[in-house]
This record gives structure tokens, sequence and C-alpha cells, in this order.
């Protein structure tokens, strides 16, 4: 069993496609297909079941699936160790994304860390706050930016900023603004999520303070979207500040002023990561630029 056969494992089960998984790897399709088959022949079982769409793990596949990130987990240790002996500090470093490369600074963030750590390689991967905490276990990314708190007690989060968001009326809702209040705003059509997402939680708690509930008319996750919708005047919606702005200039929304949040944005990995020099070097030079003039705040 070689390390590369647990790496293109790991990489067709993360994509679920071979085409796009070879691709990550720069390997020819058959390659992978190839390495893929030997691995199981050495195994002696079905990792994938292949499929007309793409490949699903097979439930031995989801049961061997953490013990190779686990093994490549360590031989990246190992090499981390190794440098260390020789004082030196490189390495790989995949770091997610949750929100806008812009607003998260990644130009800075890469200047600042091959900067101060020439011997370390950066990739970056999309990434939400609700997928961080399984991203980090299955070892999909090295550390994440992430909103909001309630991370557990193994997960290491820093904040970096607290990022204001905004409550946003659809223009055509909002003639006088200083007549709302929440059980006006919670009345109104709202753009919701069920999910944990940070923005809600908070907004939640304003509104159960208030006594009432959001009059949801449909769902979604990813700001994009729901800045698209906020533009289509669809109902209410919670974005960053900078988006809101914007949304306000098109003229197809108004900044309802007291339902702003101030949500933590923050950097996280996994606490038994937390003597990682290459971890640490990184997460500093990273937090010096949200306390350089707020430059995560807006």
């Amino acid at each position: 069993m070689e390390l590369f056969q647990l790496r293109s494992f790991q990489a067709v089960a993360q994509t679920g496609n071979l085409t796009r998984a070879a691709e990550a790897l720069h390997l020819s399709q058959s390659a992978l297909s190839v390495q893929i088959r030997n691995l199981e022949d050495e195994l002696g079982v079905e990792l994938f079941a292949r499929q007309a769409k793409g490949m699903r793990l097979t439930p031995a596949g989801e049961a061997l699936l953490p013990h190779a990130g686990e093994i490549l987990e360590k031989s990246a240790e190992m090499g981390r160790a190794a440098l260390h002996l020789r004082g030196e500090i490189g390495g790989s470093l995949n770091i997610g994304l949750n929100t806008d490369p812009t607003f998260l600074r990644l130009n800075r963030v890469i200047r600042a860390v091959t900067s101060a750590l020439p011997r370390v390689s950066l990739t970056f991967c999309i990434s939400q706050t609700l997928t961080t905490e399984g991203m980090l276990r299955r070892g999909e990314m090295d550390m994440g930016f992430a909103f909001g708190t309630g991370f557990p007690a193994d997960v290491t989060v820093v904040e970096l900023a607290t990022t204001p968001v905004s409550v946003v009326v659809p223009a055509h809702l909002a003639q006088d603004p200083s007549n709302i209040d929440w059980p006006r705003i919670a009345a109104m059509p709202w753009v919701w999520t069920t999910c944990q997402c940070p923005f809600h939680l908070l907004c939640r708690e304003r509104m159960d303070e208030a006594g009432v509930r959001p009059n949801t008319v449909t769902e979604a996750v990813d700001e994009n979207i729901v800045k698209e919708l906020a533009l289509g005047g669809l109902g209410v919606t919670l974005l960053r500040k900078a988006e809101a702005l914007d949304v306000a200039r098109q003229g197809a929304g108004v900044i309802w002023e007291p339902g702003e949040l101030q949500v933590p944005l923050s950097l996280t990995w996994l606490a038994r990561r937390d003597g990682d020099r290459l971890i640490a070097s990184a997460a500093a030079q990273i937090a010096a630029i949200g306390r350089e003039n707020g430059e995560y705040a807006g």
C-alpha cells in the first residue's frame, strides 16, 4: 500500500468523480483508475461503486476512508517534524475560505504567509462555516475561516474580527424605515435557512427576544445566492454589511440599521495541531492582517 494510492482514494472520495480527482492530482484518468483498482485488490474490498454520474463510496470505502486520512496526516506530520529538526518550517497548507476571497484579503494572506514562510506551499478550498468542522476532521483542509462561535473544544478558534451583518429590506417593502420594528419586519417575506448559519442564529435570538418568527418564503445558504435574491427583492435578507451596502446602492433594498448584527470571524484548526509550528506561524501572519486597521471588519 503506497501513500499515492491513499491520496488517490481520498481525492476520489472527496470529489465523487474520477475526472475532477485526476485533475486535482495532475494524473490521467486512466492512471488514477488503475491506482484505485490496485488499492482495492490489495485491500480485498471494493472502495467505490461505479456509477454513470460518478463514484460513490461503498460501506467498506466509508469505513476505510478515515484510516486513509489518518495515515496521510501522520505522513505529513513526519515531514513537518523533519523540517523542525532542521530548524525550518515548511510543508503544504490547505486553507478553507468560507466567504468572498476579497473580503478575506486572500492576496494579502498569500503574500504574508509565503514571505514569512518561503518553504510553505499554500492551497485553498471552498468551505462554509457549517462544513468547517467536518472538513477539518476529514483532513480536507488544515485550517479554515469561519463565522460565529460554538465550535467543540477540540477545534481551536482564533477570533480575527467582528463583522457587521445587516438586515436588508426589499425597497418596495421599506417605504418608511423609521416605522419598522421586529414584529413588522418578521411579518415580511424572508429569505431564511434551516441550517445552523451563524447569521441566522443571531438574528433568531433577536426575534426570540421580540417574541416573533420570520415569515420564510424561501431558503438559501450560499451568500452569493442570498445577494441575488436580495437584488431581486424576493424577501428580507441577512448580508455582510459591504454586500448590503451594494444592494442599497443599486436601489434594490434598504438597510434596517436597528437590526445590525455583530458576527465574529475566526480562523479554526484542530486543537491537536496547536503545537504544529506550520499552523501556528501561518495563523500568526493571518491574525496580524486582521489587527491592521480592522481589515476583516468591513
